[in-house]
């Protein structure tokens, strides 16, 4: 069964609501006119001293005063009509201008659905039409971004595995065929591409997970300050000798409600950034509480971040260029599983660059409530 559009019912309805007014309007005057004629009818009568009083009077209406009656009630007829009509038209154009929005926005919903994402519906129409247009074109730029994201993620997923299966691939032949020897350093270099393969699907699952709010943290409380310091120890045996690793922490213990194994996940990885990009300086983690909050940052002397890809650091699979020669041996996964692991825990994350300077990138944490 079909349903009435939008555009009927409400003309049916303004026009309904203007009938029933004009009707009302027009019982109200005709009856108010008779009473008002029929007074004065009595009251003529009275002063001629007919004695017929009003009842007489409204028997006895003479041609003139059945015509005046008449032409009234033509005129309330007339004036309805031409009442009806101009409702009826004011109904069509208000009708018509209140479903124009909505037109657009299904035709919109079907242009999105048929996959044009770069559709853009109108914004105008009254205050509640521009918010359901401006909620639309939101979810249209939402969807074209996950869209670009799964798009360069797929394309990013078979970049990262091609280049380990085919070095895999063009070892394994070159044993089978008697090309090169099946040494120690060969063997550790098929390791070495197995293990970055399994480092990828690792994180791939791992990140999976976090995206989809399955992670599972196992939360405690601890001073985030002798993590820190586990985690700078842990690093300082990657770093070379030209590069001084250092933590700089309160006096007083930071107590957090948190993972620790994640938090010291999110340490590992922002370390181990810093200690493949700094050749020479310094590499300082900073601890610094700030009221309700505490500021964790790792901070380098190291290459820096060009300007351009700062702000896109912590999506996943994103690097620079520089940093996308395999002996950084980073997946591009790395920031983005910390993000999610800091705003699960209800942080953020940050990050400051200047090339050829260093950089500065952490995270911050609530700290714990003092228990009573």
């Amino acid at each position: 069964m079909r349903r009435t559009g939008i555009v009927w019912q409400v003309f049916i309805s303004i026009l309904a609501v203007s009938l029933l007014s004009i009707l009302a309007t027009g019982v109200v005057a005709r009856r108010t006119l008779s009473t008002a004629f029929e007074a004065y009818l009595a009251a003529a009568d009275t002063h001629m001293g007919s004695g017929m009083g009003r009842g007489m009077g409204q028997l006895f209406l003479g041609a003139a005063e059945q015509s005046f009656l008449a032409g009234v009630d033509r005129g309330i007829r007339i004036s309805a009509a031409i009442a009806v009509a101009f409702a009826a038209l004011a109904a069509l154009l208000l009708a018509r201008y209140l479903t124009r929005p909505i037109r657009g926005l299904t035709a919109g919903a079907k242009a999105v659905a048929a996959g044009d994402l770069d559709h853009r519906v109108e914004v105008t129409g009254p205050a509640e039409y521009e918010e359901l247009a401006e909620a639309f074109n939101d979810m249209a730029r939402s969807l074209q971004t996950s869209e670009s994201l799964r798009q360069r993620m797929v394309s990013d997923v078979a970049h990262e595995l091609r280049n380990p299966i085919a070095a895999l691939r063009a070892q394994a032949e070159a044993v089978a065929e008697g090309v090169l020897p099946l040494d120690a350093e060969r063997i550790d270099s098929m390791v070495e591409d197995l293990a970055h393969l399994s480092r990828l699907v690792s994180e791939l699952q791992e990140l999976s997970g976090a995206e989809s709010g399955t992670l599972r943290y196992d939360r405690e409380r601890f001073d985030i300050c002798d993590l820190v310091r586990r985690e700078v120890d842990r690093a300082s045996l990657l770093t070379s000798g030209d590069v001084e690793l250092s933590c700089s922490c309160p006096q007083v213990p930071v107590t957090v409600d948190a993972d620790g194994f994640r938090i010291a996940q999110v340490l590992r990885n922002l370390l181990g950034n810093a200690v493949r990009h700094t050749a020479h300086g310094s590499i300082t983690a900073i601890v610094e509480p700030m009221d309700a909050w505490v500021r964790v940052s790792v901070r380098d002397t190291g290459e820096g971040i060009p300007e351009k890809d700062l702000p896109y650091i912590f999506e996943r699979f994103y690097r620079a260029d520089t940093a996308r020669a395999a002996s950084t041996g980073g997946t591009g996964l790395g920031l983005a599983i910390a993000k999610r692991i800091i705003e699960d825990h209800g942080g953020q994350v940050f990050a400051a660059s200047t090339p050829g300077v260093g950089s500065v990138i952490g995270f911050t944490l609530p700290i714990a409530a003092q228990k009573s």
